[in-house]
């Protein structure tokens, strides 16, 4: 069908770049059946329509396979060769030129293989002879920006961490794809015949300059644009530098057969492209006068001159060329280059960083565990944006499984990782390695610090007593690197290395005790320390930290053997002394009760237990919230080393490996003085419970409060929890499911060493209640339900309990529990009918008239002995207060009535008022929380409050809950904590 046929010629035209298009419409102009004024200005599906209206089916894809042959688009001219139309013959072809091109493509496909064999294998920077694995195995896609940025923006880059580095580099400009960084230039629709692959050391500039070529091998990439691609590198040419040679035999140094076909290749120079690598280690300058340059191929000159030729569009000027280089050459190399399109190598996004940790270790789960320490570690993660920094943290993990070691453990603390790395790049004894050029390194780093730079010149260097040649190692090892768009200026390779040294400077300047430092221009570590302490502390708060984990014995350790510097005692007390003051302002800001501050990482920095047990020792009771792997690490150590602490709150909202629920729960034991713990997480499961009642049944325990928030645990999982010896408080707020073990021991409770009194239970499944037949024991003092379903069973336990002589329980909740109707009846009976029971929550139940009617009908047949009653969010409107009024006014002993956040407005509060004026009940205190109540009632109210005997509160709710309603005498804090948390709920 003739539709078949337009639709097949656009998409090959859309095959086509703007500029072969246009050349396309040029060869169209000579033939005559075709409108010429309608080919200029038509767009691809426009010229498929006029071409075949005018030409029709056969001729039409006849003669456009004859000019994509002519205009060189073998690629283009082969598919539609093999496709041709789908009625008639296929297109003809000369059997000379058929001939011809065969063989070329014959010679183009022995190249490619042999192009794909030299860049299908990737070597590591340490690996050993014969190592390597596949390039596609281990390349991960890179962000590639298309413009060029100023000094201003890359240095706002460098002082960014985590997240916000994250979302500063996804948020950069317009990003560009490495299949289009030949398209045109979206400004003037011309096509860049020459591209920039820029950025910093390690970025992955020649990675991806060898994906292109490997993808183009391949047959992925850049198929109808370039027949031959050839790769060139800079350190390769170097030292060829003056010797004479063709291009023709520079090119054809990697052929592999005993001839390349030069000829052919060079006779369309526009179907070429050559890659140019590493343009910043070129030893020659390319500054030979135009005159001296090269517009022969065959011709031999100086490899210095060759290149600059090609550089600068002499040599082959139709050919395409894709450069790579370190922003300091920029200003060296940019005159030599005409109209190029800049590109900059921003590295890896995050999805980009896990994918690299996964490939890294060819173990999805190993790749993503360690990824994720990283991603909490907003340092770790930052230096992870570049694809070397990536490197160096899988490295350093691989090290360690070599070793038979836990690979995570060389990401323990930040200053290992960092020791890990550069411990394997410094042999102690290297002549290359003077430690006066070290000592200068780390003065220039704190120098930065303090002045808040981060890229220096020459003269910075000779300020430290560095030359450009002292920094050699440096940059061999590539902590140090030549940077930005200026050819004499420096930077570390990220800002956190800079840190490092400057960290390293201050235990350097201090080596010898009593001997006054030479750098006195430079604040010393206890000016460093107070400005931690200010609000602004942002730019040495990485330097105090790496000061904190050179405490840690290892590390120590390896400073010395590697960098012939010690740790003096003078900076351990100095540390100490300022860690204990600042840990005392934390206790009294209560920082130590929102969030772990940032002051903590720095004692996990240390591992050093006698330290960090030193400065908490005054520490009293810890909250703690994480949301990431590293700050769990981080907490676990904290709580370990808290031995003073008596209350422990924790929480995560992800899941924790067994080794730190294991640590967290071995405070159990371990701290003697701790008697509340509460543990909060919804990984919190049936193992994590078995795990925590070995502990809290361990004879050292001495934990009486126990709550567990948000876990999801099974029923017989629980079983032990109710046997702690020491125990008197259970909280249990999360989801109970069934199990296959139903059959627990009905006698729990009854065990002598059973010590619960307070047991409360918020079970969003409903099948908490199932708890109930475990109790029958003396001591239990108080009962909460909340957010479940009572019923016969239930009701049934409870009478069972209520009904014994000896029995102490004076309180119960049943807060939102659902209270059917076909129990309420029983359910208010056996309530009703305890002698014990003195207090009872049912608020958040809905009251209608069947409820009010069961409560009100005990009346004939129990003696309530209530002294505190809360029926606050009940729905109870005026009708339902009025029928409920009885019941009230027959308890003889209620004092306190809570009858908030209900419906029943001005009038049922007038209403209690008129009871109260005529003294029909016996009510101390009545809180009935309304808005916007009259003036006229608040003058009731307050008339009625001026007496002795009463006390109304209709204002302050959660202060009167506090204060009225804290039944459990021993247990303030939580009980008050509870029900605000179930009222947030």
């Amino acid at each position: 069908m003739a539709e078949g046929i337009r639709c097949r010629l656009v998409r090959y035209l859309e095959h086509l770049t703007e500029e072969e298009l246009k050349k396309f419409k040029l060869y169209l102009k000579d033939e005559r059946s075709i409108p010429r004024g309608r080919v200029e200005g038509a767009d691809r599906a426009e010229l498929a329509e006029l071409l075949v209206s005018a030409l029709g089916e056969r001729d039409v894809w006849e003669l456009t396979g004859s000019i994509w042959e002519e205009m060189g688009l073998r690629g283009l001219w082969e598919r539609a060769g093999e496709e041709g139309p789908r009625e008639g013959p296929r297109l003809k072809t000369n059997p000379k030129n058929m001939e011809k091109h065969q063989e070329g493509k014959d010679e183009r496909n022995k190249y490619r293989e042999r192009m794909k064999e030299k860049f299908q294998h990737m070597r590591e920077k340490n690996c050993r002879p014969g190592e390597h694995e596949l390039f596609h195995h281990r390349f991960t896609e890179l962000l590639l920006l298309r413009e060029y940025r100023d000094k201003e923006q890359k240095q706002h880059e460098l002082l960014l961490h985590g997240w916000e580095h994250a979302e500063f580099m996804q948020e950069q400009g317009q990003l560009i794809e490495t299949v289009a960084l030949f398209d045109p230039f979206k400004e003037t629709g011309v096509q860049p015949r020459t591209v920039v692959l820029q950025g910093a050391a390690g970025i992955g500039k020649t990675t991806l300059a060898s994906k292109v070529m490997l993808d183009w091998a391949e047959g992925n990439l850049f198929q109808e644009r370039f027949d031959y691609v050839f790769y060139l590198t800079c350190r390769e040419l170097n030292p060829l530098g003056e010797r004479e040679i063709s291009f023709a035999d520079l090119i054809a140094n990697d052929w592999p057969g005993p001839q390349a076909p030069i000829t052919e290749i060079m006779s369309q120079p526009e179907r070429l492209l050559f890659i140019i690598d590493g343009l910043d280690e070129l030893k020659f300058p390319c500054k030979e006068h135009r005159h001296d340059l090269c517009k022969d191929w065959k011709q031999k000159e100086p490899v210095s001159i060759l290149l600059s030729s090609l550089l600068r569009k002499t040599l082959l000027p139709e050919a395409c060329l894709l450069l790579t280089t370190r922003l300091t050459a920029l200003g060296k190399f940019s005159p030599l280059l005409e109209s190029p399109r800049h590109v900059e190598i921003l590295g890896f996004s995050v999805q980009q960083r896990e994918e690299y940790f996964c490939k890294f270790f060819r173990d999805k789960d190993l790749g993503e565990k360690a990824f994720h320490l990283i991603k909490g570690n907003s340092t770790l993660f930052t230096m992870c944006s570049v694809p070397l920094m990536n490197w160096i943290v899988c490295t350093c993990l691989k090290q360690q499984m070599e070793k038979g070691q836990d690979p995570v453990q060389a990401l323990k603390t930040t200053t290992a990782l960092y020791m890990c790395y550069l411990s394997n790049l410094i042999i102690p004894d290297d002549k290359n390695f003077i430690s006066q050029h070290l000592r200068g390194l780390c003065r220039l780093a704190a120098e930065g610090i303090w002045d808040r730079k981060v890229l220096f010149e020459e003269e910075d260097l000779r300020r430290n007593n560095l030359e450009a040649a002292d920094v050699s190692a440096f940059l061999d090892m590539n902590i140090f690197q030549k940077d930005s768009g200026c050819e004499n200026c420096y930077s570390f390779i990220h800002l956190s290395f800079q840190e490092f040294f400057a960290a390293m400077f201050y235990v350097m300047s201090t080596e010898e005790e009593g001997v006054k430092s030479s750098d006195s221009s430079i604040p010393s570590v206890r000016e460093l320390l107070e400005e931690c302490s200010g609000h602004n502390a942002s730019f040495v708060v990485l330097v105090v930290c790496f000061l904190f984990g050179f405490l840690n014995i290892e590390t120590a350790r390896d400073l010395e053997r590697k960098f012939r510097c010690r740790m003096s005692p003078k900076i351990k007390s100095q540390l100490l002394q300022w860690a204990q003051a600042e840990n005392e302002r934390n206790v009294q800001d209560c920082v130590w009760n929102i969030f772990l501050s940032e002051f903590y990482s720095y004692l996990y920095e240390t591992q050093d237990s006698e330290f960090v047990t030193q400065v908490l020792a005054n520490i009293h009771e810890i909250k703690v919230e994480v949301f990431d792997q590293y700050n769990v690490l981080n907490a676990a150590f904290y709580i370990k080393h808290c031995y003073g602490a008596r209350k422990i709150y924790f929480f995560s909202d992800f899941g924790l490996p067994a080794g730190v629920w294991q640590e967290l729960f071995s405070v159990v034991n371990k701290n003697l003085n701790l008697k509340e713990l509460t543990l909060d997480s919804f990984e919190f499961d049936g193992s994590c419970t078995e795990n925590l009642s070995k502990e809290l049944n361990h004879p050292k325990c001495k934990v009486e409060e126990l709550t567990l928030i948000d876990f999801t645990v099974t029923y017989s999982s629980c079983q032990h929890l109710f046997s702690a010896p020491n125990l008197k408080s259970l909280n249990l707020d999360g989801e109970i499911v069934k199990d296959d073990d139903m059959k627990l021991p009905h006698e729990t409770l009854g065990k002598k060493n059973c010590q619960l009194q307070i047991l409360r239970i918020s079970d969003r499944t409903g099948f908490a209640v199932n708890f109930l037949d475990l109790f029958s024991a003396e001591n239990l003092k108080s009962l909460h339900l909340f957010n479940t379903h009572i019923q016969e069973d239930a009701v049934e336990f409870l009478h069972n309990v209520l009904a014994k002589q000896d029995c102490k329980l004076e309180t119960i909740s049943l807060v939102n529990c659902q209270l059917y109707p076909a129990v309420c009846y029983k359910l208010f009976s056996v309530l009703g009918s305890s002698k014990s029971l003195k207090n009872l929550d049912l608020s958040d139940n809905i009251f209608g008239e069947e409820e009010i009617k069961c409560l009100c009908k005990t009346m004939e047949n129990q003696v309530w002995k209530l002294e505190t009653l809360r029926m606050s969010g009940c729905e109870l409107t005026f009708d339902r207060l009025r029928n409920l009024l009885p019941f009230f006014c027959s308890i003889e002993n209620l004092k306190t009535l809570d009858l908030s956040h209900n419906l029943f407005g001005e009038n049922g509060v007038n209403l209690l008022c008129e009871a109260l004026e005529k003294q029909d009940c016996n009510l101390q205190t009545l809180i009935v929380w309304e808005e916007d109540l009259s003036q006229t009632i608040e003058k009731i109210l307050t008339s009625l409050n001026s007496r002795k005997s009463f006390h109304i509160t209709w204002k302050d709710y959660h202060r009167a809950t506090i204060e009225f309603f804290n039944w459990d005498a021993e247990d303030t804090g939580s009980l008050q904590s509870w029900r605000i948390s179930q009222e947030l709920l």
